[in-house]
Protein backbone atom coordinates (compact mmCIF):
# COMPACT_ATOMS: atom_id res chain seq x y z
CA UNK A 1 0.00 0.00 0.00
CA UNK A 2 2.74 2.28 0.79
CA UNK A 3 4.32 1.56 -2.77
CA UNK A 4 1.37 2.94 -4.57
CA UNK A 5 0.85 5.90 -2.43
CA UNK A 6 4.60 6.93 -2.86
CA UNK A 7 3.76 6.38 -6.92
CA UNK A 8 0.55 8.39 -6.71
CA UNK A 9 2.52 11.50 -5.02
CA UNK A 10 4.86 11.40 -7.63
CA UNK A 11 2.84 11.18 -10.26
CA UNK A 12 1.24 14.22 -8.70
CA UNK A 13 4.34 16.41 -8.20
CA UNK A 14 5.12 15.32 -12.35
CA UNK A 15 1.69 16.89 -13.21
CA UNK A 16 2.25 19.94 -10.75
CA UNK A 17 6.21 20.49 -12.51
CA UNK A 18 4.56 20.06 -15.80
CA UNK A 19 1.60 22.51 -15.40
CA UNK A 20 4.54 25.13 -14.37
CA UNK A 21 6.52 24.56 -17.42
CA UNK A 22 3.70 25.15 -19.36
CA UNK A 23 2.06 27.89 -17.78
CA UNK A 24 5.52 29.93 -17.06
CA UNK A 25 7.23 29.92 -20.42
CA UNK A 26 3.97 28.56 -22.53
CA UNK A 27 4.85 30.62 -25.50
CA UNK A 28 8.97 29.61 -25.92
CA UNK A 29 8.44 25.70 -24.72
CA UNK A 30 5.70 25.44 -27.07
CA UNK A 31 7.44 26.90 -30.06
CA UNK A 32 10.53 24.88 -29.49
CA UNK A 33 8.56 21.58 -29.31
CA UNK A 34 5.81 22.27 -31.89
CA UNK A 35 7.79 24.43 -34.60
CA UNK A 36 10.69 22.86 -36.55
CA UNK A 37 13.82 24.25 -35.87
CA UNK A 38 17.71 24.14 -37.41
CA UNK A 39 20.93 25.67 -36.76
CA UNK A 40 21.86 28.29 -39.31
CA UNK A 41 24.97 30.06 -39.55
CA UNK A 42 24.45 33.85 -38.78
CA UNK A 43 27.91 34.61 -40.04
CA UNK A 44 26.96 34.83 -43.22
CA UNK A 45 24.35 36.77 -42.94
CA UNK A 46 24.32 40.23 -44.81
CA UNK A 47 25.41 43.11 -42.31
CA UNK A 48 27.83 40.73 -40.45
CA UNK A 49 31.00 42.01 -40.17
CA UNK A 50 34.46 40.36 -39.01
CA UNK A 51 38.22 41.45 -38.37
CA UNK A 52 39.11 39.25 -41.18
CA UNK A 53 36.26 39.21 -43.60
CA UNK A 54 38.03 36.19 -45.15
CA UNK A 55 36.75 33.85 -42.19
CA UNK A 56 33.08 35.07 -42.53
CA UNK A 57 32.60 34.70 -46.52
CA UNK A 58 31.47 30.85 -46.38
CA UNK A 59 34.63 29.83 -48.83
CA UNK A 60 36.87 27.39 -47.14
CA UNK A 61 39.78 28.12 -49.41
CA UNK A 62 39.86 31.41 -48.29
CA UNK A 63 42.14 32.37 -45.20
CA UNK A 64 42.15 35.57 -42.70
CA UNK A 65 44.43 36.12 -40.19
CA UNK A 66 43.43 37.44 -36.58
CA UNK A 67 44.52 41.18 -35.95
CA UNK A 68 47.03 40.86 -33.39
CA UNK A 69 46.28 38.62 -30.71
CA UNK A 70 42.69 39.29 -31.44
CA UNK A 71 39.44 38.17 -33.78
CA UNK A 72 36.24 40.19 -33.65
CA UNK A 73 32.73 38.85 -34.90
CA UNK A 74 29.65 42.20 -35.18
CA UNK A 75 25.99 40.13 -35.64
CA UNK A 76 23.47 43.53 -37.05
CA UNK A 77 21.70 42.48 -34.06
CA UNK A 78 21.29 40.21 -30.82
CA UNK A 79 21.11 36.32 -31.73
CA UNK A 80 20.93 33.65 -29.73
CA UNK A 81 23.76 31.53 -30.42
CA UNK A 82 24.50 27.69 -29.87
CA UNK A 83 27.30 26.77 -31.40
CA UNK A 84 30.20 28.60 -32.63
CA UNK A 85 33.17 26.70 -35.21
CA UNK A 86 36.71 27.73 -36.50
CA UNK A 87 37.73 25.35 -39.59
CA UNK A 88 41.23 25.35 -40.97
CA UNK A 89 42.38 26.74 -38.03
CA UNK A 90 46.10 27.17 -36.49
CA UNK A 91 44.49 28.50 -32.55
CA UNK A 92 45.90 26.19 -29.96
CA UNK A 93 44.81 28.10 -26.65
CA UNK A 94 42.10 31.42 -26.83
CA UNK A 95 39.51 32.18 -24.98
CA UNK A 96 35.88 33.60 -26.35
CA UNK A 97 34.11 36.76 -24.89
CA UNK A 98 30.63 37.96 -25.57
CA UNK A 99 29.80 41.46 -25.72
CA UNK A 100 27.06 42.30 -22.63
CA UNK A 101 25.03 45.34 -23.00
CA UNK A 102 26.21 48.65 -22.44
CA UNK A 103 29.95 49.89 -23.70
CA UNK A 104 33.08 48.01 -23.63
CA UNK A 105 31.67 45.62 -21.53
CA UNK A 106 32.86 41.95 -22.48
CA UNK A 107 32.25 38.41 -20.40
CA UNK A 108 34.33 35.34 -21.17
CA UNK A 109 32.16 32.76 -22.19
CA UNK A 110 34.64 29.43 -23.61
CA UNK A 111 38.11 28.77 -22.73
CA UNK A 112 40.53 26.89 -25.86
CA UNK A 113 43.44 24.75 -24.77
CA UNK A 114 45.74 22.40 -26.36
CA UNK A 115 43.50 22.67 -29.50
CA UNK A 116 45.47 20.39 -31.92
CA UNK A 117 43.70 20.03 -34.65
CA UNK A 118 42.17 22.32 -37.39
CA UNK A 119 38.82 22.30 -36.52
CA UNK A 120 37.51 23.93 -33.19
CA UNK A 121 33.98 23.55 -32.18
CA UNK A 122 32.35 24.75 -29.33
CA UNK A 123 28.73 24.65 -27.96
CA UNK A 124 27.09 27.22 -25.33
CA UNK A 125 23.96 29.02 -25.10
CA UNK A 126 24.04 32.65 -25.61
CA UNK A 127 22.67 36.06 -26.34
CA UNK A 128 24.98 38.66 -27.91
CA UNK A 129 25.68 40.46 -30.94
CA UNK A 130 29.22 40.77 -30.62
CA UNK A 131 32.00 38.10 -30.45
CA UNK A 132 35.67 38.42 -29.87
CA UNK A 133 38.24 35.48 -29.42
CA UNK A 134 41.56 36.42 -27.66
CA UNK A 135 44.42 34.15 -28.88
CA UNK A 136 47.13 33.50 -26.75
CA UNK A 137 48.59 30.89 -28.98
CA UNK A 138 48.76 29.16 -32.05
CA UNK A 139 50.66 26.49 -34.06
CA UNK A 140 53.36 28.42 -35.28
CA UNK A 141 54.76 29.68 -32.05
CA UNK A 142 58.00 30.00 -31.44
CA UNK A 143 59.63 29.43 -28.31
CA UNK A 144 62.99 31.85 -27.87
CA UNK A 145 65.60 31.94 -25.28
CA UNK A 146 64.60 32.14 -22.02
CA UNK A 147 64.87 35.56 -20.22
CA UNK A 148 65.40 36.29 -16.05
CA UNK A 149 62.29 37.84 -14.55
CA UNK A 150 62.56 39.42 -11.17
CA UNK A 151 59.21 38.90 -10.91
CA UNK A 152 59.39 35.38 -10.61
CA UNK A 153 63.05 35.43 -9.33
CA UNK A 154 63.57 32.98 -12.53
CA UNK A 155 64.62 32.28 -15.77
CA UNK A 156 61.26 32.39 -17.40
CA UNK A 157 60.48 31.09 -21.07
CA UNK A 158 59.56 33.59 -24.18
CA UNK A 159 57.41 32.73 -26.93
CA UNK A 160 56.89 34.65 -30.04
CA UNK A 161 52.95 34.39 -30.72
CA UNK A 162 52.70 32.89 -34.83
CA UNK A 163 50.28 34.65 -36.24
CA UNK A 164 46.91 32.85 -35.81
CA UNK A 165 44.84 32.62 -38.64
CA UNK A 166 41.27 30.86 -39.98
CA UNK A 167 39.76 29.71 -43.09
CA UNK A 168 35.92 29.96 -42.08
CA UNK A 169 33.86 30.92 -39.01
CA UNK A 170 31.00 29.63 -38.01
CA UNK A 171 28.33 30.80 -35.56
CA UNK A 172 25.24 29.01 -35.36
CA UNK A 173 21.91 29.16 -33.96
CA UNK A 174 18.53 28.12 -34.15
CA UNK A 175 15.99 29.68 -36.60
CA UNK A 176 12.48 28.08 -38.02
CA UNK A 177 12.54 26.13 -40.73
CA UNK A 178 10.69 27.79 -42.97
CA UNK A 179 12.87 30.63 -43.08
Amino acid sequence: MGCYLFIWKACGWLMCAMAFLFMGCQSKVLQLIIEPQELYNYAVDDGVTCSAPEMIDGDLKTKGYASGRFIHLTLPSRRAIHRITIRGTNITDAMVYEKLEGEGRWRAILQIQNNSGPVIEMRMSTVTEALRVYVSGTANDELKARKYDPRYGAFVPQIKLGRAFAHEIEVYGLVSKEK
